[in-house]
C-alpha cells in the first residue's frame, strides 16, 4: 500500500509542471479543463499524503478526488468545441457547462457526507444511502459527459476541415477516449463504496484491484490529457483564439 501511495504522490507532484505550463498556455478557452486536471493532481498528492500516513480521511479524499477528473474531461471538451465549431453561441455553451458543474458538485457534495459518515465511529443506514445517490449522480453525469462527446465528435466529422480545427480534433477524440478509463474507475468507486467487500476498499484494499481499476485508469486518463495539451500548445492560433473567446462572451 504504501508503494503504491508513495507512487502516485511521486507522479502527480511531477506532472504538475506540464499542466500549469498548458493551462498557460490554452488561456481563457481552456481555462475550466486544465484548471480541475491540477486540481485533481491536488487532491491525489494529498491523498497519497493521507495514506502513508494511515489516515482514515484518505478514503474520502480518494473518493471525491475523482470529480475534478469528470469535470477536467468537460472543461477539455468546452475547449475543443470552441476551437472547432467557430460558429457556436458561447453563451449558451457556457449554460450547458455550468449545469453539469452542479450536477457533479451535488453529487460529490452527498457523497461526500455519506462518506464522512461511514468513516465515523457511528455509521448509519442513512450514510449508505448518501453514498450511493452520489455515486448514482456521478455515473449520470459520466454517461450525460459521454453521450455530449460522442455527439460533439459526429458533428466535428461533417464540420468544415483546417489545419487548425484538425489540431483540435486531438482535444475532442482524447476526451472521447478517455470517457473508458473514467468510466471504470467511476464504476469501481460505486461498487467499492456500496459494498462491504474489504478488498474493494479504495484505500486499504486489494493492491491489485487498486491498481488496475483506480491507479491505471486515472493515471492513463490524464497522460492522454497531457499529451493532447502539450501538442496542441504549438498551435499559435490558440492565443488568438482565446481573444476571440473573450469578445464573444462580452457580446
Amino acid at each position: 500500500m504504501t508503494t503504491l501511495s508513495t507512487a502516485e504522490l511521486s507522479i502527480y507532484a511531477i506532472l504538475v509542471l506540464p499542466a500549469i505550463y498548458i493551462l498557460i498556455k490554452h488561456g481563457k478557452p481552456g481555462l475550466l479543463g486544465w484548471l480541475y486536471l491540477l486540481v485533481f493532481f491536488s487532491l491525489r498528492i494529498i491523498g497519497g499524503g493521507l495514506a502513508l500516513a494511515n489516515s482514515s480521511a484518505a478514503t474520502l479524499v480518494s473518493s471525491i478526488g475523482l470529480s475534478p477528473l469528470v469535470l477536467a474531461a468537460a472543461g477539455i471538451l468546452h475547449e475543443a468545441r470552441t476551437h472547432k465549431f467557430r460558429h457556436m453561441n458561447v453563451k449558451v455553451e457556457w449554460i450547458k457547462v455550468l449545469h453539469f458543474h452542479f450536477l457533479v458538485m451535488a453529487g460529490v457534495a452527498i457523497l461526500a457526507v455519506g462518506a464522512s459518515g461511514l468513516q465515523s465511529n457511528e455509521p448509519t443506514s442513512n450514510d449508505s444511502r448518501l453514498v450511493k445517490v452520489g455515486c448514482a449522480i456521478l455515473l449520470v453525469a459520466w454517461l450525460i459527459l459521454s453521450g455530449w462527446t460522442i455527439y460533439s465528435a459526429r458533428s466535428s466529422s461533417s464540420a468544415q476541415k483546417s489545419d487548425h480545427r484538425s489540431l483540435h480534433s486531438m482535444l475532442l477524440y482524447t476526451v472521447l477516449i478517455s470517457m473508458i478509463f473514467i468510466g471504470i474507475r467511476i464504476i469501481y468507486n460505486l461498487v467499492a463504496l456500496t459494498s462491504n467487500n474489504r478488498s474493494l476498499n479504495p484505500s486499504t484494499g486489494s493492491l491489485t484491484i487498486r491498481v488496475f481499476l483506480s491507479f491505471l485508469p486515472e493515471l492513463i486518463t490524464v497522460l492522454l490529457y497531457l499529451a493532447a495539451g502539450l501538442y496542441t500548445s504549438k498551435d499559435r492560433d490558440v492565443l488568438r483564439q482565446g481573444d476571440e473567446y473573450e469578445q464573444a462572451l462580452s457580446m
